[in-house]
């Protein structure tokens, strides 16, 4: 499952702070107390240690007949369970969730023979069933359990355009990791057990039904309604399993013998290419590396609407969220190319592979993680992939402010808080050292023996150490004690001095990492830069010990010293460096990080001419994107002609649109007419929406008396996922102008896409004014299909200080099924009473 990113590091570690995350940083150590105790950073696990979830059966296949009522959000299913038990049963307990269950069979021989009526008692997330008699282990059985799901709250969701959205898209997805398929399904929902599955569904003939495995047969259609019929032949685990029912468009290719069919809904097939073209490249590159061709009959992809996640893949049926589609426009900005590649890896590491438990949940998501960046070094280049991987470790780092664990966990209080930065970019980043330690050939074959010696099983990290260590000859038990089940990282400082008569470096390095039960002294072979009369030399030495010192010759005195160049290990790092050195540094070093650290060491110095000078060459000439980013950056807290003159010359040439919005970011204090005007071209004239949207924000900023007809002009110019839209209304909210809430309620009385009206009522929330048109419009998304919009209608409506609200918010409140906006009911209902005691 892909989920959202994340992000960077704090003021101890000034040199590796990530580019463009700031703002999350910021975020994150604000809400984070200055110093947090053991027992303070153990975050979301804080539960007794679990185990390996019990079975008492093994399930081995699963066929489900699946008829939809699309009237009233339902659907009736049988659920037919072959198993094994593992000992003598006189019961069995299935996950059930949120479904009312009819019947419960024995069926003797095939499912045409005969069949006994079995007693069952529902209990809550559980479904025993009475067997007839005590079956001895080993005995195979099949049970039969019929059952009717009508809107739970998770697991199945149906998507139904409404009276503001008539043409809407109708469709139906599902939706089973963590633990979601006991709502749509009786089974043992868990990964520890795979099972084959097959799944029948009734569906208007207009729509396609995708789900795993092959599709075996359509028989003709009957009174307009279509049998789909798919089989999964090889195992997998529940919530791998999958149905999305809709009317779609196909975007059709071919990798070796297997077809690959990416969906769009009706309408959106012209943006498909845009973001799965590269699909049979990445499989080909996969399934050279991993040493086991891709595994499964097909691959589909289907972007599917109000869908929560980033991705998800289902076993040879991934589902992708409708934002992977977007213009050309859009594409200066965003990429699926990073999503697509993630989701795809899983087919191997998650379904072909799939962990154990939950607390070994890197062992599918690091390792995904790990194989998408690995796509952008075969695809970009490997400074794009080291760009991508110091993203990851800052990523990472935000994070572990908050709270540290080890990356192998069972202590979560659910599932879905395994769902984090330690899961994804920190086990990738694990991986990328463990490639450093073994080299090249060593880790590829350790990767390929793992792989194939697992396949179709569940695994734990011991299967893995073990395969490497197989294939490798290397014992690894302290690679995977410190990085895999203890916590944290390295942080380093380092310092040098040259010895003219002895004609060395002295280079010093100390961890500063508080050592205890949870994070470690670490153990990792390093690499040292060391620059001399031009020339970089590279030396590779052992850390082990808390306080270590190296001497390297050097002839003459280094102009400078860089640890870990080539950013291979995760760590935070400090160093004693003069202007000096960080000029050096940031002009001639050939290893991107070192130059974006360089950067941002500067920062310190920009009241400086040279610095100023060096920052402003680099923000305009530095050969890679993310170095004239961290340059630009460093200039936002310089003064004077020279470092406004850059900036402004980055926003109009820079052909990085992520460089020209950090040029914008960097100007709020150069206050002057050229600024006004660089930043009214960009929004006439720029083909970047992010950028369009950071001049708009930008200009309510530093042109506070005169911006409001720009912003109000914005609001009517479309882009991907409103992005100007909501940049224009930041602005007006900030400038506070007294018209924007009346424009923005007349707006919503005029038909709207989604996205648009979501935007305008989340924009009305930044106003906090009361407002008798804009609570007469808003009302009405209460009563909306789309949880988003009737989340952004009760934050709005809480803002009104209208207590006449209270009362459809209560209504509201009785029906709603979703957590997130019961609990902004609550809120809201609380704070109009209270406007209206005073």
């Amino acid at each position: 499952m892909n989920a959202t990113s994340f992000c960077a590091a704090p003021s101890t570690c000034r040199t590796m702070r990530l580019p463009g995350w700031r703002l999350a940083l910021l975020v994150v150590c604000l809400l984070a107390p200055a110093t947090l105790s053991a027992e303070d950073r153990v975050g979301p696990f804080k539960h007794a240690e679990r185990s390996v979830r019990s079975r008492d059966f093994d399930q081995q296949h699963l066929r489900l007949d699946l008829d939809i009522n699309w009237a009233d959000h339902s659907f009736t299913g049988v659920a037919r369970h072959t198993l094994t038990p593992f000992k003598p049963l006189d019961s069995l307990t299935f996950d059930a969730a949120e479904m009312e269950v009819r019947h419960a069979w024995l069926l003797a021989g095939d499912e045409k023979g005969q069949k006994k009526e079995l007693n069952f008692e529902q209990r809550k997330e559980q479904l025993v069933v009475r067997l007839d008699r005590s079956h001895p282990a080993g005995e195979s059985l099949t049970v039969a359990i019929e059952y009717l799901v009508k809107d739970p709250e998770h697991g199945v969701h149906f998507v139904f355009p409404d009276q503001d959205e008539p043409d809407g898209q109708t469709m139906l997805w599902t939706q089973s990791e963590p633990e979601y398929a006991r709502y749509w399904f009786p089974c043992f929902d868990s990964p520890t057990d795979r099972l084959t599955s097959e799944i029948f569904v009734k569906a208007p003939v207009e729509y396609l039904v995708l789900s795993n495995g092959r599709l075996l047969d359509t028989p003709a259609p009957v009174d307009g309604v279509k049998t789909w019929h798919w089989s999964q032949a090889k195992s997998h685990v529940p919530y791998l399993m999958s149905i999305v029912v809709g009317d779609f468009e196909k975007y059709e290719q071919r990798w070796r013998d297997t077809p690959i069919t990416s969906y769009t809904p009706r309408g959106r097939l012209a943006d498909a290419e845009r973001s799965f073209a590269d699909t049979p490249a990445m499989m080909e590159f996969f399934s050279r590396k991993i040493g086991v061709a891709y595994p499964w009959p097909k691959y589909a992809q289907i972007c599917v609407d109000e869908y929560k996640w980033g991705g998800m893949e289902h076993t040879s049926a991934t589902t992708l969220n409708l934002s992977t589609l977007h213009d050309a426009q859009a594409a200066l900005d965003v990429s699926s190319e990073n999503l697509v590649a993630h989701e795809l890896a899983h087919q191997w590491y998650g379904d072909l592979l799939t962990c154990k438990d939950w607390g070994e949940l890197w062992l599918n998501e690091s390792f995904a993680t790990f194989f998408a960046t690995l796509w952008k070094e075969q695809d970009e280049g490997p400074e794009e992939a080291a760009w991508e991987r110091f993203r990851e470790e800052q990523s990472y780092l935000a994070e572990d402010k908050t709270y540290r664990r080890s990356i192998v966990n069972y202590r979560y209080d659910t599932p879905i808080k395994m769902f984090d930065r330690h899961s994804y970019p920190k086990g990738a980043r694990v991986l990328q050292m463990l490639r450093f330690e073994l080299g090249e050939d060593l880790f590829w074959k350790s990767i390929q023996h793992y792989t194939a010696a697992n396949q179709h099983r569940t695994v734990e990290t011991a299967d893995l150490r073990r395969a490497i260590e197989d294939a490798s000859g290397q014992g690894l038990n302290w690679f995977f004690d410190q990085w895999i089940y203890h916590g944290g990282h390295p942080e380093f400082h380092v310092d040098w001095r040259w010895d003219a008569d002895a004609g060395q470096v002295r280079v010093h390095i100390e961890q500063k990492q508080k050592v205890d039960d949870v994070t470690p002294l670490f153990r990792t072979h390093l690499e040292i830069e060391v620059a001399v009369a031009g020339k970089e030399q590279l030396h590779r030495v052992l850390i082990e010990k808390a306080d270590q010192t190296f001497d390297f010759p050097a002839a003459e005195r280094p102009t400078r010293v860089c640890l870990d160049p080539s950013n291979w290990v995760l760590k935070e790092l400090t160093a004693d460096k003069s202007k000096q050195e960080w000029l050096d540094q940031l002009q001639h070093d050939s290893h991107l990080v070192c130059r974006a650290q360089a950067a941002e060491g500067l920062a310190e110095f920009v009241k400086d001419t040279d610095v100023v000078a060096a920052l402003a060459q680099a923000a305009q000439q530095d050969p890679f994107w993310g170095v004239r980013e961290e340059a630009t950056k460093a200039l936002a807290n310089a003064r004077g002609d020279a470092a406004r003159k850059a900036l402004l010359q980055v926003l109009k040439e820079d052909q990085k649109s992520t460089v020209r919005q950090q040029a914008i970011a960097s100007l709020e204090k150069y206050a002057h007419d050229d600024t006004r005007a660089a930043l009214r071209a960009a929004i006439a004239d720029d083909a970047s929406y992010k950028t369009v949207s950071s001049a708009l924000e930008m200009l309510a900023k530093v042109d506070r008396a005169h911006c409001a007809d720009d912003l109000l002009q914005a609001l009517e110019r479309p882009s991907h996922r409103e992005q100007i839209l909501k940049a224009a209304c930041k602005g007006l909210a900030e400038i506070k102008h007294a018209a924007a809430v009346d424009r923005l309620a007349d707006m919503l009385e005029h038909p709207l896409t989604f996205d648009r009206r979501l935007a305008i009522a989340q924009a009305i929330v930044k106003f906090k004014q009361k407002h008798d048109g804009a609570t007469q419009r808003l009302r009405p998304l209460l009563a909306s299909q789309r949880q988003d919009l009737r989340l952004a209608a009760v934050q709005a409506l809480a803002e009104t200080g209208d207590e006449k609200t209270v009362g459809p918010l209560t209504d509201l409140r009785a029906a709603e099924k979703a957590d997130a906006v019961v609990k902004e009911i609550d809120k809201a209902i609380k704070k109009l009473n209270e406007a209206a005691k005073k």
